[in-house]
């Protein structure tokens, strides 16, 4: 991409846009530094989301650009990849047996909020499965508008998934006895500017490659793979500076927040107590196989846990890394469930629901969103 347009794409094209970017990053670093002072878990992350999120509510134009969201993913991923040590490439060793626990809670945990979105709630079929299928948000979109469902729903509903899931999962995970090391990673600091260099180059790499593949997770899960392999052999030690992460995950939380941009206050009303109610079943779902498995494979129950639960990749894989929890464990297991789930959507939705007669209704919220 020539420099100008790169210029124009990061930072706007027009004032008004520049000024909406640069407002949103910095009510995300007033929010994320509020929930810091505070003492909240993964404060920098949730604070961002929630005030960014209030914002878009209210009205105010709220965005990240793209290649500033794509540089945030590329510094996250490559220092989660720094996480990745011997022990962790021996514990894979434990990882079938929670797999296979995962692939029977999806079917389980789909059913059960379809059941609830039909029945109770009266949203048609297509709707609630849409909406009830955890991840794979690019494939269920486009299915879902080929075969008539209600987008609003589905947007919405997978829309306060993320956000509840980002916003509460640190309660709910020192609820369950994980105390996380900090407000950041325990993993030291890269020591030297040449380590820093060579650490950052290969994200980058990762990233660029994982995205010209168009892989799962995208620049994120490729800056991590890449990191954590030169990280796992011992070339490179250490995480990216202090500075770089407080600021990804503020960016993180405003662009997650964000994504409630153009939701009406009516659409809010409507669909909240449904999607909300759905995740909780889900969540409940989730956390009963997630007790099995932990079982079986004698596992902590958090990391489980954080393993199961019906969020993107990124954002799940985020949250394992601001809380202290194995990244690489946590990722491998979302990124199974997105292969899977990307590779059966398209299949049950022709089956059991074929190509829409009837176009599906016109989305009233933003449904602009990175792969997961």
């Amino acid at each position: 991409m020539p420099l100008p347009k790169l210029f124009k794409h990061t930072f706007g094209s027009s004032p008004r846009q520049f000024a909406s970017y640069a407002s949103t990053l910095v009510a995300a670093g007033v929010g994320g530094a509020l929930f810091a002072y505070a003492g909240m878990p993964a404060g920098w992350l949730s604070g961002a989301l929630v005030l960014t999120a209030v914002l878009a509510l209210a009205g105010v134009p709220v965005a990240v650009s793209p290649p500033i969201r794509t540089a945030t993913y590329v510094v996250i991923g490559t220092s989660m990849g720094a996480t990745i040590t011997p022990d962790t490439l021996r514990g894979i060793a434990t990882w079938p047996v929670t797999m296979a626990v995962l692939g029977l809670s999806v079917p389980v945990m789909i059913g059960a909020s379809v059941l609830y979105l039909e029945k109770v709630s009266r949203w048609d079929r297509r709707s609630a499965f849409f909406a009830s299928v955890p991840g794979a948000l690019s494939t269920v979109l486009i299915m879902a508008e080929s075969s008539g469902a209600d987008t609003r729903r589905v947007v919405f509903g997978q829309s306060m998934r993320l956000f509840v899931l980002v916003a509460l999962l640190p309660g709910v995970m020192g609820g369950l006895g994980h105390q996380p090391a900090g407000t950041l990673p325990v993993t030291p600091v890269v020591p030297d500017l040449a380590g820093f260099l060579m650490s950052l180059g290969v994200g980058i790499l990762g990233g660029l490659v994982a995205e010209r593949a168009n892989f799962p997770g995208g620049s994120m899960v490729g800056a991590m793979l890449a990191s954590g392999f030169v990280h796992g052999l011992g070339l490179i030690e250490g995480r990216l500076p202090d500075l770089l992460l407080i600021a990804s995950f503020a960016v993180l939380g405003a662009n997650t927040g964000s994504r409630f941009t153009g939701t009406r206050l009516e659409t809010l009303r409507r669909f909240l107590v449904d999607s909300v109610v759905a995740l909780v079943i889900a969540t409940a779902v989730a956390l009963g196989f997630a007790l099995l498995g932990s079982w079986l494979a004698d596992e902590p129950l958090p990391k489980v846990l954080l393993a199961y639960v019906p969020g993107a990749l990124e954002a799940m894989t985020i949250m394992a890394f601001v809380l202290g929890v194995d990244p690489a464990f946590v990722a491998a297991h979302h990124l199974m469930r997105f292969l899977a789930l990307a590779m059966l959507v398209p299949v049950i939705a022709r089956l059991f629901f074929g190509r829409a007669v009837v176009p599906s209704e016109a989305v009233e919220i933003d449904k602009s969103e990175p792969k997961d």
